[in-house]
Protein backbone atom coordinates (compact mmCIF):
# COMPACT_ATOMS: atom_id res chain seq x y z
CA UNK A 1 0.00 0.00 0.00
CA UNK A 2 1.31 3.24 -0.74
CA UNK A 3 1.19 6.02 2.16
CA UNK A 4 -0.40 9.44 1.31
CA UNK A 5 -0.37 12.32 3.21
CA UNK A 6 -2.37 15.67 3.48
CA UNK A 7 -1.23 19.03 1.92
CA UNK A 8 1.71 19.91 4.93
CA UNK A 9 2.13 23.09 7.17
CA UNK A 10 4.55 25.50 7.53
CA UNK A 11 6.72 25.36 10.67
CA UNK A 12 8.63 28.18 12.40
CA UNK A 13 12.29 28.36 13.29
CA UNK A 14 12.41 29.61 16.90
CA UNK A 15 15.67 31.48 17.94
CA UNK A 16 18.85 29.77 18.39
CA UNK A 17 19.42 29.24 22.03
CA UNK A 18 23.02 29.50 23.74
CA UNK A 19 23.09 26.79 26.91
CA UNK A 20 25.93 28.81 28.30
CA UNK A 21 25.95 32.67 30.14
CA UNK A 22 26.90 34.53 26.77
CA UNK A 23 23.64 35.71 24.59
CA UNK A 24 25.46 34.36 21.36
CA UNK A 25 25.80 31.03 20.34
CA UNK A 26 28.95 29.48 21.56
CA UNK A 27 31.48 29.09 18.25
CA UNK A 28 33.82 25.82 17.98
CA UNK A 29 36.49 27.01 20.31
CA UNK A 30 34.02 28.53 22.79
CA UNK A 31 33.79 26.90 25.78
CA UNK A 32 30.41 25.46 27.22
CA UNK A 33 27.42 23.67 25.39
CA UNK A 34 25.19 25.24 22.95
CA UNK A 35 22.14 23.95 21.57
CA UNK A 36 19.03 25.08 19.17
CA UNK A 37 15.55 25.09 19.72
CA UNK A 38 12.70 24.64 16.78
CA UNK A 39 9.00 24.79 17.55
CA UNK A 40 6.85 22.57 14.41
CA UNK A 41 2.99 23.13 14.48
CA UNK A 42 1.54 20.02 14.07
CA UNK A 43 -2.10 20.52 14.94
CA UNK A 44 -3.83 19.81 10.93
CA UNK A 45 -0.75 18.26 9.38
CA UNK A 46 2.43 17.03 9.16
CA UNK A 47 5.27 18.99 9.71
CA UNK A 48 8.93 18.46 8.36
CA UNK A 49 12.38 19.07 9.67
CA UNK A 50 16.03 18.87 7.66
CA UNK A 51 19.11 19.14 7.98
CA UNK A 52 19.83 22.69 6.92
CA UNK A 53 23.56 23.86 7.23
CA UNK A 54 24.46 23.72 11.10
CA UNK A 55 21.25 22.40 12.75
CA UNK A 56 17.52 21.55 11.80
CA UNK A 57 15.40 23.75 9.56
CA UNK A 58 11.74 23.42 8.58
CA UNK A 59 10.91 22.29 5.40
CA UNK A 60 7.86 21.57 2.75
CA UNK A 61 7.84 18.22 1.61
CA UNK A 62 5.86 16.66 -1.79
CA UNK A 63 5.86 13.17 -0.96
CA UNK A 64 7.56 11.98 2.74
CA UNK A 65 7.63 8.15 1.61
CA UNK A 66 9.88 8.74 -1.48
CA UNK A 67 11.27 11.89 -0.28
CA UNK A 68 14.90 12.40 1.00
CA UNK A 69 14.56 15.92 2.26
CA UNK A 70 13.57 15.40 5.51
CA UNK A 71 14.63 13.85 8.74
CA UNK A 72 11.87 14.00 11.28
CA UNK A 73 8.30 14.20 11.02
CA UNK A 74 5.44 15.65 13.78
CA UNK A 75 2.03 15.03 13.69
CA UNK A 76 -0.46 15.40 16.89
CA UNK A 77 1.78 13.63 19.53
CA UNK A 78 3.22 11.21 16.91
CA UNK A 79 7.38 11.74 15.64
CA UNK A 80 8.38 9.67 12.50
CA UNK A 81 11.96 9.70 11.42
CA UNK A 82 12.64 9.07 7.27
CA UNK A 83 13.76 5.11 7.67
CA UNK A 84 12.17 1.95 7.36
CA UNK A 85 8.26 2.12 6.40
CA UNK A 86 8.60 5.86 6.71
CA UNK A 87 10.97 7.06 4.43
CA UNK A 88 14.08 6.11 2.09
CA UNK A 89 16.89 8.08 3.86
CA UNK A 90 18.23 5.29 6.66
CA UNK A 91 17.01 7.46 9.62
CA UNK A 92 17.28 5.93 12.95
CA UNK A 93 16.99 6.74 16.49
CA UNK A 94 17.49 5.71 19.88
CA UNK A 95 16.12 6.37 23.33
CA UNK A 96 18.03 7.28 26.14
CA UNK A 97 15.30 6.98 28.43
CA UNK A 98 16.39 8.34 31.57
CA UNK A 99 13.06 8.93 32.72
CA UNK A 100 11.67 5.96 31.80
CA UNK A 101 11.26 4.89 35.51
CA UNK A 102 9.80 8.21 36.54
CA UNK A 103 6.14 8.38 38.84
CA UNK A 104 3.33 10.15 37.14
CA UNK A 105 3.63 12.89 39.89
CA UNK A 106 7.58 13.28 39.15
CA UNK A 107 6.70 13.76 35.56
CA UNK A 108 4.01 16.58 36.79
CA UNK A 109 6.54 17.94 38.60
CA UNK A 110 9.57 17.91 35.59
CA UNK A 111 9.80 21.77 33.81
CA UNK A 112 11.88 22.37 30.53
CA UNK A 113 14.76 24.23 32.90
CA UNK A 114 14.93 21.39 34.64
CA UNK A 115 15.45 19.07 32.02
CA UNK A 116 18.51 20.48 30.73
CA UNK A 117 20.95 19.51 32.40
CA UNK A 118 19.92 15.98 31.63
CA UNK A 119 20.06 16.88 27.92
CA UNK A 120 23.78 18.77 28.05
CA UNK A 121 25.48 15.64 29.97
CA UNK A 122 24.69 13.50 27.29
CA UNK A 123 27.57 13.32 24.84
CA UNK A 124 28.98 11.41 21.48
CA UNK A 125 30.29 8.72 24.63
CA UNK A 126 26.51 8.11 24.78
CA UNK A 127 25.99 6.63 21.47
CA UNK A 128 25.41 3.12 21.04
CA UNK A 129 27.86 1.11 19.06
CA UNK A 130 25.67 -2.08 18.25
CA UNK A 131 23.19 -1.69 15.58
CA UNK A 132 20.54 -3.30 17.34
CA UNK A 133 20.40 -0.14 19.78
CA UNK A 134 18.82 1.61 16.65
CA UNK A 135 15.08 1.45 15.62
CA UNK A 136 13.76 2.23 12.29
CA UNK A 137 9.99 3.71 11.96
CA UNK A 138 7.52 0.27 11.10
CA UNK A 139 3.87 1.16 10.63
CA UNK A 140 1.85 2.23 14.23
CA UNK A 141 -1.83 1.30 12.89
CA UNK A 142 -4.76 3.26 14.98
CA UNK A 143 -6.20 0.00 15.21
CA UNK A 144 -3.33 -2.22 16.92
CA UNK A 145 -4.17 -5.08 18.67
CA UNK A 146 -7.06 -6.76 17.31
CA UNK A 147 -5.75 -10.39 17.00
CA UNK A 148 -3.50 -13.03 19.54
CA UNK A 149 -1.13 -14.75 19.03
CA UNK A 150 -0.58 -18.10 20.92
CA UNK A 151 3.48 -18.80 20.83
CA UNK A 152 2.94 -22.32 22.15
CA UNK A 153 0.05 -23.42 19.54
CA UNK A 154 0.87 -21.00 16.49
CA UNK A 155 -2.59 -19.74 16.43
CA UNK A 156 -4.45 -16.66 15.97
CA UNK A 157 -7.46 -15.86 17.45
CA UNK A 158 -9.45 -12.39 17.60
CA UNK A 159 -9.05 -10.17 20.26
CA UNK A 160 -12.67 -9.46 20.97
CA UNK A 161 -12.74 -7.74 23.93
CA UNK A 162 -10.67 -4.54 22.36
CA UNK A 163 -13.47 -2.47 20.88
CA UNK A 164 -12.81 0.86 18.89
CA UNK A 165 -14.25 4.20 18.48
CA UNK A 166 -14.53 5.16 15.29
CA UNK A 167 -14.76 8.54 12.99
CA UNK A 168 -15.04 7.64 9.68
CA UNK A 169 -13.77 9.02 6.46
CA UNK A 170 -15.89 11.95 6.22
CA UNK A 171 -15.05 12.90 10.17
CA UNK A 172 -19.25 13.39 9.87
CA UNK A 173 -20.23 9.29 11.43
CA UNK A 174 -19.02 7.70 14.15
CA UNK A 175 -18.90 3.60 15.02
CA UNK A 176 -18.06 1.16 17.66
CA UNK A 177 -15.98 -1.80 16.01
CA UNK A 178 -14.34 -4.51 17.18
CA UNK A 179 -12.69 -7.86 15.27
CA UNK A 180 -14.88 -10.70 16.33
CA UNK A 181 -13.23 -14.07 14.40
CA UNK A 182 -10.18 -14.98 12.23
CA UNK A 183 -10.46 -17.98 10.05
CA UNK A 184 -8.00 -19.52 7.70
CA UNK A 185 -4.45 -17.22 8.66
CA UNK A 186 -1.62 -17.98 7.44
CA UNK A 187 1.80 -16.39 8.29
CA UNK A 188 1.07 -13.90 5.72
CA UNK A 189 -2.58 -13.06 6.29
CA UNK A 190 -5.35 -13.06 8.35
CA UNK A 191 -7.56 -15.22 6.25
CA UNK A 192 -10.91 -14.46 6.81
CA UNK A 193 -11.67 -11.81 9.29
CA UNK A 194 -15.17 -10.99 11.10
CA UNK A 195 -15.98 -7.85 12.58
CA UNK A 196 -18.74 -5.92 14.45
CA UNK A 197 -19.83 -2.79 14.18
CA UNK A 198 -22.81 0.04 14.77
CA UNK A 199 -22.36 3.05 13.21
CA UNK A 200 -24.00 6.39 14.72
CA UNK A 201 -24.61 8.97 11.96
CA UNK A 202 -23.78 12.20 13.74
CA UNK A 203 -22.21 12.89 17.01
CA UNK A 204 -24.74 11.86 19.83
CA UNK A 205 -26.70 10.34 17.58
CA UNK A 206 -28.23 6.54 18.83
CA UNK A 207 -26.16 3.94 17.48
CA UNK A 208 -27.77 1.60 14.09
CA UNK A 209 -28.53 -1.89 14.55
CA UNK A 210 -25.03 -3.82 14.76
CA UNK A 211 -23.69 -4.88 11.81
CA UNK A 212 -21.59 -8.12 11.55
CA UNK A 213 -19.03 -8.14 8.40
CA UNK A 214 -16.41 -11.05 6.64
CA UNK A 215 -13.78 -9.82 4.50
CA UNK A 216 -11.33 -12.22 2.90
CA UNK A 217 -7.59 -10.98 3.09
CA UNK A 218 -6.15 -13.77 1.51
CA UNK A 219 -5.86 -12.38 -1.75
CA UNK A 220 -5.87 -8.47 -2.48
CA UNK A 221 -6.38 -6.00 0.06
CA UNK A 222 -10.16 -4.64 1.08
CA UNK A 223 -11.40 -1.29 1.50
CA UNK A 224 -14.56 -1.39 3.82
CA UNK A 225 -16.93 1.84 3.78
CA UNK A 226 -18.79 1.51 7.05
CA UNK A 227 -21.30 4.23 6.30
CA UNK A 228 -22.83 2.19 3.41
CA UNK A 229 -21.48 -1.37 5.13
CA UNK A 230 -19.98 -2.32 1.81
CA UNK A 231 -16.60 -3.45 0.07
CA UNK A 232 -15.75 -0.69 -1.91
CA UNK A 233 -12.60 0.13 -4.59
CA UNK A 234 -9.53 1.49 -3.73
CA UNK A 235 -10.35 5.03 -5.33
CA UNK A 236 -13.81 5.58 -3.53
CA UNK A 237 -14.40 6.71 -0.19
CA UNK A 238 -13.30 4.33 2.15
CA UNK A 239 -13.29 4.18 6.04
CA UNK A 240 -11.16 0.65 6.83
CA UNK A 241 -8.62 -1.21 4.62
CA UNK A 242 -7.53 -4.87 5.81
CA UNK A 243 -4.30 -6.23 4.78
CA UNK A 244 -2.57 -8.98 5.47
CA UNK A 245 -2.66 -8.97 9.48
CA UNK A 246 -3.04 -4.45 9.07
CA UNK A 247 -5.98 -2.88 9.64
CA UNK A 248 -5.73 0.47 8.12
CA UNK A 249 -8.09 3.89 8.65
CA UNK A 250 -8.43 6.19 5.94
CA UNK A 251 -6.67 8.97 8.08
CA UNK A 252 -2.98 9.90 8.83
CA UNK A 253 -0.05 8.33 6.88
CA UNK A 254 -2.78 5.80 5.89
CA UNK A 255 -4.96 8.03 3.42
CA UNK A 256 -6.65 11.30 2.88
CA UNK A 257 -9.66 11.34 4.84
CA UNK A 258 -10.30 12.11 8.45
CA UNK A 259 -10.67 8.64 9.60
CA UNK A 260 -9.67 7.76 13.15
CA UNK A 261 -9.73 5.39 15.84
CA UNK A 262 -9.38 5.14 19.79
CA UNK A 263 -9.60 1.74 21.77
CA UNK A 264 -12.24 2.17 24.43
CA UNK A 265 -11.04 -0.21 27.40
CA UNK A 266 -14.70 -1.21 27.46
CA UNK A 267 -16.73 -3.81 26.18
CA UNK A 268 -18.67 -3.61 23.21
CA UNK A 269 -21.63 -3.66 24.49
CA UNK A 270 -20.76 -0.82 27.28
CA UNK A 271 -19.89 1.89 24.45
CA UNK A 272 -22.83 4.24 24.54
CA UNK A 273 -21.65 6.62 22.14
CA UNK A 274 -18.46 6.67 19.71
CA UNK A 275 -18.37 10.38 19.25
CA UNK A 276 -17.39 11.57 22.67
CA UNK A 277 -14.13 11.93 22.24
CA UNK A 278 -12.15 15.05 21.30
CA UNK A 279 -11.39 15.26 17.83
CA UNK A 280 -7.59 14.83 18.53
CA UNK A 281 -8.15 11.61 20.19
CA UNK A 282 -9.29 9.89 17.06
CA UNK A 283 -5.83 8.85 15.91
CA UNK A 284 -5.16 8.38 12.46
CA UNK A 285 -2.24 5.67 11.11
CA UNK A 286 1.20 6.98 11.64
CA UNK A 287 4.88 5.71 11.27
CA UNK A 288 6.76 4.81 14.63
CA UNK A 289 9.85 3.34 15.97
CA UNK A 290 11.79 4.44 19.04
CA UNK A 291 8.91 7.28 19.58
CA UNK A 292 6.58 4.72 19.47
CA UNK A 293 8.32 2.05 21.78
CA UNK A 294 9.70 5.17 24.06
CA UNK A 295 6.61 8.06 23.81
CA UNK A 296 8.02 11.03 24.78
CA UNK A 297 4.58 12.19 26.95
CA UNK A 298 2.24 10.85 29.68
CA UNK A 299 -1.21 11.91 29.03
CA UNK A 300 -4.20 12.12 31.61
CA UNK A 301 -2.30 12.40 34.59
CA UNK A 302 -4.39 12.50 37.89
CA UNK A 303 -7.20 12.83 35.56
CA UNK A 304 -6.18 16.05 33.71
CA UNK A 305 -6.93 15.90 29.89
CA UNK A 306 -3.28 17.31 28.92
CA UNK A 307 0.04 16.68 27.83
CA UNK A 308 3.20 16.08 29.95
CA UNK A 309 6.67 15.65 28.20
CA UNK A 310 9.20 12.91 29.52
CA UNK A 311 11.73 14.98 29.07
CA UNK A 312 13.80 11.79 27.66
CA UNK A 313 16.83 12.29 25.53
CA UNK A 314 16.84 10.32 22.08
CA UNK A 315 19.06 10.17 19.25
CA UNK A 316 18.86 10.15 15.99
CA UNK A 317 21.24 9.02 13.44
CA UNK A 318 21.27 10.77 9.86
CA UNK A 319 23.93 8.87 7.74
CA UNK A 320 27.26 9.46 9.73
CA UNK A 321 25.68 12.14 12.06
CA UNK A 322 23.79 12.21 15.40
CA UNK A 323 21.79 14.31 16.99
CA UNK A 324 20.50 14.71 20.21
CA UNK A 325 17.03 15.42 20.97
CA UNK A 326 14.85 16.57 23.69
CA UNK A 327 11.06 17.59 23.21
CA UNK A 328 9.95 20.02 25.61
CA UNK A 329 6.67 21.49 25.04
CA UNK A 330 3.32 20.62 23.47
CA UNK A 331 1.47 23.86 23.66
CA UNK A 332 2.33 27.50 22.88
CA UNK A 333 2.55 30.21 24.55
CA UNK A 334 -0.98 31.22 24.30
CA UNK A 335 -1.88 27.20 25.41
CA UNK A 336 -3.04 26.20 21.63
CA UNK A 337 -1.54 22.37 21.54
CA UNK A 338 0.06 20.26 19.04
CA UNK A 339 3.02 23.45 19.30
CA UNK A 340 5.70 20.35 19.67
CA UNK A 341 8.88 22.36 21.04
CA UNK A 342 12.43 20.00 21.03
CA UNK A 343 16.06 21.30 21.41
CA UNK A 344 18.53 19.58 19.59
CA UNK A 345 22.15 19.56 19.08
CA UNK A 346 24.63 17.78 16.67
CA UNK A 347 27.10 15.28 18.69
Amino acid sequence: MTARFPALLTVALLASVAACEDSDPAGPDDEGTTYDSLTVNASADWAFVDLDGEGLASVQVVDPPSSQGWVMGFFATSVMLNGGAAGPSGVAGHCLCQNADATDAEVMAMSAEAALGAFEAVTAADIPASEDAWESDALAPAIDGWYSYDVGTHTVTAAAENVWKVRTASGEAYAKFHVTDVVDPTQQHAGEVTFEYALQGSPGASFEPTVTATVDVAGAPVHFDLETGAEVAADAEWDLLFEGYAIHVNGGVSGEGSAGASLSGESFADVTDASDLTAGHYAGDAYGGVFDASPWYRYNLDGAHQIWPVFNVYLVRVGAEVFKVQLVGYYGPGGDARQITFRYQRL
